[in-house]
């Protein structure tokens, strides 16, 4: 069996810190190829979040309160 762990941010507090409205972003990764349908603990990368932003918002550029890239996002609650 192997085990795994990840320390992650919740999506809402990324949105808070950045003043994004969470509701627009959840419906970018909605529209995006990412999918997880109801799927509550899916975990994307800094890069890939950053990724979906840039298609659905003018010159935002994710701040991630100083953690390093190995540091996912959970689009759960």
């Amino acid at each position: 069996m192997i085990s795994y762990s990840h320390q992650y941010l919740d999506i809402r507090a990324v949105c808070e810190h950045n003043e994004l409205d969470v509701g627009e972003v959840m419906q970018h990764l909605c529209d995006s190829d990412l999918s997880f349908g109801s799927n509550y603990d899916t975990l994307i990368s800094q890069h890939h979040l950053q990724s979906i932003i840039d298609e659905g918002f003018d010159n935002v550029q994710l701040d991630f309160g100083g953690y390093d890239d190995t540091v996912v996002i959970s689009l759960g609650s």
